[in-house]
């Protein structure tokens, strides 16, 4: 996702990034049990360590980038990639761990 002008933006949707340009309004930011969420943001599962990456590609692409007096290349947002990892404990197969980077 990508905070530009105060706005969430989905970088991942393909039919969100319309939008960033039109300067539409962008996605909800939630409290939800003392932790902040993003309405309707995409999450998408990944085998490997490439289909992360190529993810992560996808939406650098996509970020909002402009220049100003004293950067000529400076995006002027905030961008974050949330990684979560699940992983079956061999010691008890019925639980899984949980990771969120």
């Amino acid at each position: 996702m990508q905070i530009y002008k105060e706005k969430i933006y989905d970088l991942l949707n393909k039919s969100h990034l319309k939008r960033l340009i039109d300067d539409a309004p962008g996605l909800k930011l939630k409290l939800i049990k003392d932790v902040f969420t993003v309405e309707n943001l995409y999450t998408f599962e990944c085998k490997s360590a490439e289909d992360v990456l190529a993810l992560y590609h996808f939406g650098l692409k996509n970020r909002v980038v402009g220049s100003h007096n004293m950067n000529n290349c400076s995006s002027r947002s905030h961008s974050m990639l949330k990684i979560t990892l699940e992983c079956i404990d061999s010691r008890a197969p019925d639980s899984i761990i949980t990771s969120t980077l």
